[in-house]
């Protein structure tokens, strides 16, 4: 598999400053669009997408996907940018791709609250060593995850959010100066409610603790190019009664949260601390909602689930169709229980979706450790869509797709599987989002 170096040399710093010279000349307000996802077609709708558009993919992945132990992809972060490469090759992409870390920080992976701060924070730098390896050049420094045991009245205090965050910055500047690399560009703070910064009380705290650091530990070259915050986005499930079905839907964004906190950040700004808005949890928001985030001078905004859905909604539609026509023909045996199999994988990990669940959802179980297989086949589908990414890489469920593709060939539901589900993607929401945050006809000179 190829490297990094195997496309054109771009760094996310680059890109910021492309951004902020195209803002400054009065162009237009272009914000970073950050695909946030590992499965193999998405990435590759993704990157058919910017081929079209003439944009950058900028691809980042989160501590619970690709690890030095490898994730829940399977995939360290070397193996990741293969992968994606392989793609690009597939995908008739040439161009740049930029890599990222998203929510990298301790205790983001739930089993590891199990661990000392120590061995997590030990474990955390190892695999900056390994992203640095791998051609990342954006790490999200996140903070806000802790133990249990390290909370006060249920937050994780501003103080050690901060200190940690300091931490895996200076780390990873020793690292990069030592390795001779270009700089990172740096993202900070979170949307999550464990310790995320959703009161601009604390998160102007959390800024000035920054600054005050930054400059007391003498990273003086260290550019903390994105800050994240909490803006009212929230995806969840929801009971929509005229279709007496479950439907993923965008819990609110608050453009006005934005100008606030982004007023706050101003006050911090410097040459190296551009301080950027990043918003996560963009999936699902409107075109004037995208609107709204470029003209408050959003830097960045992630995508993941969005982009993802489609696949899994196609592949419960085809397996529906393939039960019947197999029923038809007498031949049930040779079904790919693509269904089954990926619910029997999320029920071993209530942690990836039972959250999701809306409050006052009918179950028809008693247990205390609840079963997914206690509710109804709507709700049971749609945590398939929403979370069924977190079990899809695994064995058997990959198994299980590749067996509903040969029958969906050969039983005639459609001839070109694969091709059908990178197309919807690339053009219902990829090339639309591109083109929503004005990331079209990018020199990849840049």
């Amino acid at each position: 598999m190829k490297d990094n170096q195997a496309h054109p040399r771009m760094t996310m710093a680059d890109l910021v400053d492309y951004v902020m010279g195209a803002r400054a000349a009065g162009n237009k307000r272009p914000v970073i669009l950050a695909f946030c996802f590992s499965d193999e077609l998405a990435l590759k709708a993704c990157l058919e997408g910017c081929r079209e558009a003439k944009s950058i993919p900028v691809i980042m992945v989160t501590m619970n996907q690709v690890n030095s132990d490898g994730g829940y992809t399977g995939l360290t972060a070397g193996q990741f940018v293969g992968q994606v490469n392989r793609l690009a090759d597939e995908a008739g992409y040439d161009g740049p791709i930029i890599f990222g870390r998203d929510h990298g920080g301790p205790f983001i992976i739930e089993a590891h609250k199990q661990w000392s701060r120590a061995e997590e924070m030990a474990w955390v730098k190892q695999n900056i060593t390994k992203d640095l390896d791998a051609g990342f050049t954006c790490w999200h420094a996140d903070g806000t995850s802790g133990r249990d045991d390290e909370l006060e009245n249920g937050r994780l205090p501003v103080s050690v959010i901060a200190d940690t965050t300091l931490d895996l910055i200076r780390f990873c500047e020793q690292k990069r100066e030592r390795l001779g690399l270009a700089p990172i560009a740096y993202e900070v703070g979170s949307e999550e409610q464990q310790g995320g910064l959703t009161a601009p009380e604390a998160f102007d705290d959390y800024l000035s603790l920054m600054k005050n650091g930054i400059r007391e530990k003498e990273l003086k070259n260290a550019r903390i190019d994105f800050v994240v915050a909490q803006t009212g986005t929230h995806m969840k499930l929801r009971y929509e009664k005229t279709f007496k079905a479950f439907d993923l839907v965008q819990a609110g964004f608050q453009p006005r949260r934005v100008k606030i906190l982004d007023k706050i950040a101003e006050k911090y700004r410097s040459a190296n601390l551009k301080l950027l808005f990043t918003q996560h949890y963009s999936d699902h928001i409107t075109p004037d909602d995208a609107a709204a985030l470029r003209r408050f001078g959003a830097g960045k905004a992630n995508f993941g689930p969005e982009m993802t859905m489609p696949e899994l909604k196609l592949l419960l539609e085809w397996e529906t169709a393939e039960r019947e026509a197999l029923r038809k023909q007498g031949k049930t045996s040779t079904a790919s229980r693509f269904r089954e199999t990926m619910l029997k994988h999320l029920d071993r990990r209530p942690d990836f979706w039972l959250k999701f669940i809306p409050p006052h959802t009918d179950s028809h179980g008693s247990s205390k450790t609840p079963s997914i297989f206690e509710f109804s086949s709507q709700v049971q589908d749609a945590l398939i869509v929403f979370r069924g990414r977190y079990v899809k890489s695994r064995p058997q469920c990959r198994t299980a797709v590749e067996k509903l593709f040969e029958n969906v060939v050969a039983l005639g539901i459609d001839p070109h599987p694969a091709q059908t589900i990178t197309a919807q993607i690339k053009t219902r929401i990829i090339i639309p989002r591109i083109e929503q945050f004005q990331m079209t006809d990018l020199p990849y000179e840049v």
